[in-house]
Order: C-alpha cells, then structure tokens, then sequence
C-alpha cells in the first residue's frame, strides 16, 4: 500500500495589507510633519488641538514674550507703536493677515489687549498661533 502524494500549495505573502498600513504611516506622518522653523523669538506655543495652518505668505506677526513686551515681525515694541503700526496697517490697499504668536505663559490680557487693537484697527482677519 502506497501513501498518495498530496500536492501542497506554496506559502505565499499576502502584500496588499502590508502597503496599506504602509500608505496610512506615510500620510500619517506627512501630516504631521512641520515643514517651516519656529519664530527666533524663545517663545513656547500654547496647544490647541483643533489648530489649523498658519501658513500664510501677506502676514505681519505680532509676538507676546512671557514678560508682556510685545513685537512686530520680531522688532520689540512698546503698546503705543504696536498700536500706531497697526493703524498704519489697516490703511493699506492689502490689508495682511495678522498672526498672534504668544507664549503658552502669557496673560490672557495681553492676547485679548492685541486682539482688541486689531478689530479697532479694522484688521478683521487675525489669527493666533499654536503649535
């Protein structure tokens, strides 16, 4: 008596789930890659999980230290001038976007202070910074 030879198929490795999982790091990490340094000012961002891009080419930045000194475009200034630049600012053909970058330490005060000369200002279109 003979045992009958049985056929077995060969191992073979199934990539398509491999590559899935592949492509879902990929964009996982494209996302949330940041692609541009931060400010040369030492401040530390406050997070926000619901943040979107501030990527934004027609900006002028306004900076809070942890201190309350404030800055434009990372030139220190006192409220009067950052009052009086704004102003200026609003007066132009294209008014910029106005980026708020605050250290997470900051009082809320001084947020609220630069947000409250913007709007008088005219310059609807602020945003605030997060990491």
């Amino acid at each position: 008596m003979s045992i009958p030879s049985r056929s077995r198929k060969k191992p073979k490795i199934d990539v398509v789930p491999l590559i899935d999982v592949l492509m879902v790091l990929i964009i996982f990490f494209l996302v949330t890659m940041q692609f541009r340094d931060l400010r040369a000012l030492n401040i530390k961002l406050p997070k926000i999980d619901t943040a979107g891009s501030n990527l934004m080419s027609n900006e002028l930045i306004v900076s809070i230290s942890q201190e309350g000194d404030f800055f434009i475009n990372s030139k220190k200034v006192d409220f009067d001038k950052l009052s009086q630049a704004l102003e200026a600012t609003a007066l132009l053909p294209r008014k910029p976007v106005i980026l708020v970058v605050a250290d997470e330490n900051v009082p809320l005060r001084h947020v609220t202070q630069v947000v409250d000369l913007c709007r008088k200002s005219g310059l609807e279109d602020f945003r605030l910074q997060a990491r």
